[in-house]
């Protein structure tokens, strides 16, 4: 295809992956939780059994990653998409007219979880790795701000359903909000700029990878692949940290209102409500934040945002009015708005583009699976003790640790193969 000049698609992309990552998840994501009262009471829910529908949720639309990374190189990211948003819509519709555990499973869990791993987190993740490469932190940034920007609105909108109409009406409106993103896919999504006649960050040429090794300038981190990253320790470390800020953060999603409602610390709804509000606002400043790894390091970055998740946890565990409340709320925001981001710049970062959708598909598999379990055992905390501080108490030590691990991990240099290479030629 003969080169356009021109306007450069790729401006183009962020906005459309803005708009498919941030109506196609956070409805659905926030409004769980939000619900949660009323699903409770209306399905007959255990807090355990309730968190481990949570957990479900995530390890399918997590464990759908590697086939998202299969179905994308076969079937092109647009087509992959278009068929996830298809999916949560219609899983979306079965939510609404849920009236057992069954049916959350088939409904949220199984369908809409599957469409969501399909269309939202890493397709949109990796468009933004595919058109940019200068530019390639403050692209991924500004696409995962949608979280923050729709997250933000949903609990407001969601309390109206809850004291208007219902949450099967609530559902019914994301099962449609879902559809219309299955259109946008289709008609907007362009996989690569090459597709087009075009070259990332609106370059005349293509530009090259930068080396993961200083010493090794002419090494570029384009020739990684993912089966060579995920054996190294770095992998291992990064994973890690990735669960330190993820599991804390959807726990306080999940089963932050039923910690902060009238079974726990008693705060009103009208402030439980506002403080999710501003506690998913404010990722949008963290996940913007996370743009200055183009700049510094993302892993020093990275650290800082899970230090500030673990001091935001501690104090929702004693928050008795608005003012410890806001100030905890922001802390776990920023923290994890900036963790979410950088997680995926530093595997960029390490590994580089060849690499980027099977590394952070396994990372997104690893982390479902064992995130799996978190919402459900902290339910069974509380229904047990009758109190989230434990959980929230061992989400800190976890973030802390996590803290550790990112700062200091070292990035992995250049492949084994490519070493082995340079070391025969250095040896002829």
């Amino acid at each position: 295809m003969a080169e356009r000049k021109g306007f450069f698609y790729g401006w183009a992309i962020i906005a459309i992956g803005w708009v498919l990552y941030g109506f196609g998840i956070s409805p659905a994501f926030y409004s769980w939780g939000q619900f949660s009262d009323q699903l409770i009471i209306d399905l007959d829910l255990s807090k355990a059994s309730f968190g481990y529908i949570a957990g479900a949720f995530s390890l399918v639309y997590s464990a759908v990653a590697p086939l998202f990374a299969f179905l994308q190189s076969r079937f092109t990211i647009r087509l992959t998409m278009t068929f996830g948003a298809v999916l949560s819509s219609a899983g979306f519709f079965y939510m609404s007219r849920a009236n057992s555990l069954l049916d959350c499973i088939i409904g949220f869990v199984v369908m809409g979880g599957l469409g969501i791993g399909l269309s939202t987190i890493l397709p949109s993740q990796t468009l933004g790795q595919n058109w940019f490469l200068k530019y390639r932190a403050r692209s991924i940034a500004i696409i995962l701000t949608a979280g923050g920007v729709i997250g933000a609105a949903v609990p407001k909108v969601d309390q109206w359903f809850l004291e208007n109409r219902s949450w099967n009406d609530g559902w019914l409106l994301i099962s449609g909000i879902s559809a219309l993103m299955a259109v946008v896919a289709f008609v907007f999504v362009r996989d690569r700029p090459e597709a087009i006649g075009q070259f990332r960050d609106g370059a005349e040429e293509d530009p090259q990878e930068p080396s993961p090794d200083p010493a090794n300038a002419e090494v570029g981190a384009a020739v990684w692949t993912a089966p060579q990253a995920i054996r190294t320790i770095q992998f291992a470390v990064m994973i890690l940290a990735g669960l330190a800020y993820a599991v804390p953060w959807g726990i306080v999603v999940f089963h932050g209102r039923l910690h902060m409602g009238a079974d726990g610390l008693g705060l009103s709804a009208g402030l439980i409500t506002s403080l999710f509000t501003w506690m998913i606002l404010v990722t949008i400043a963290g996940r913007l934040s996370a743009s200055l790894g183009d700049l510094v390091s993302p892993q020093k970055i990275f650290a800082a945002a899970l230090l500030l998740e673990a001091f935001g946890l501690v104090g929702l565990m004693f928050v008795e009015g608005p003012v410890l409340g806001y100030i905890s709320v922001t802390s776990i925001g920023l923290g994890f708005g900036a963790g979410y981001v950088s997680i995926s710049i530093v595997f960029s970062q390490f590994f580089g583009r060849r690499a980027f959708a099977g590394t952070t598909g396994t990372r997104f598999l690893i982390g479902g699976t064992i995130g799996f379990f978190a919402p459900g055992v902290a339910g069974q905390i509380a229904d047990s003790t009758g109190s989230y501080n434990i959980a929230f108490t061992a989400l800190a030590i976890l973030c802390v640790v996590g803290a550790a691990s990112a700062f200091f991990c070292p990035a992995p240099g250049a492949p084994p193969t490519l070493l082995t290479s340079q070391t025969h030629a250095h040896n002829d």
